[in-house]
């Protein structure tokens, strides 16, 4: 697998990330450790709420996209680190047994700088990515950043963390 260096995206990219369902005992399970919410955790009480059934809380959500990133596209990344995410919404619900598929599309690599000079060993690469459920509707979107390195790495460049 050819590692991606900051130099070699381009905004406008789109990366598919796959494919993964959860079951609703999955989701059960989760939430009774993380976020145990009736409408998480108990089937009688999310029956009767707003949405008809169980569903997935926000890190749910959040962790199933974070595993098919963590699995299809982080490793292709000559990565320094995360930094953080921004802009997270849930305009749907994470639903059992449904299958969700997820993307990254790039929105632009900066360089980073020392002082007033830029650097070629690392950049700041800013993302937006999605999940999407089988209908079409969107169930999670946000804007990860990261610093991924610079092709300096190619070419013996050393780098400072």
């Amino acid at each position: 697998m050819t590692r991606l260096y900051a130099e070699d995206l381009s905004a406008g990219e789109v990366f598919e990330l796959g494919t993964a369902s959860v079951t609703e005992v999955e989701i059960i399970d989760f939430a009774s450790q993380y976020d145990p919410l009736p409408i998480h955790v108990s089937r009688e009480v999310a029956a009767n709420g707003p949405f008809g059934g169980i569903i997935g809380s926000a890190a749910h959500s959040l962790a199933l996209y974070s595993g098919l990133a963590s699995r299809m596209f982080v490793p292709r990344l000559a990565l320094v680190a995360g930094k953080g995410i921004e802009r997270m919404r849930l305009p749907n619900p994470l639903r059992p047994d449904v299958i969700h598929t997820a993307s990254i599309t790039i929105l632009g690599v900066s360089p980073r700088f020392r002082g007033d000079a830029p650097t070629t060993d690392r950049a700041d690469l800013r993302c937006a990515g999605q999940l999407v459920d089988a209908d079409g509707r969107v169930v999670l979107t946000m804007e990860p950043d990261s610093a991924p390195w610079g092709g300096g790495l190619r070419t013996g460049v050393s780098h400072a963390l």
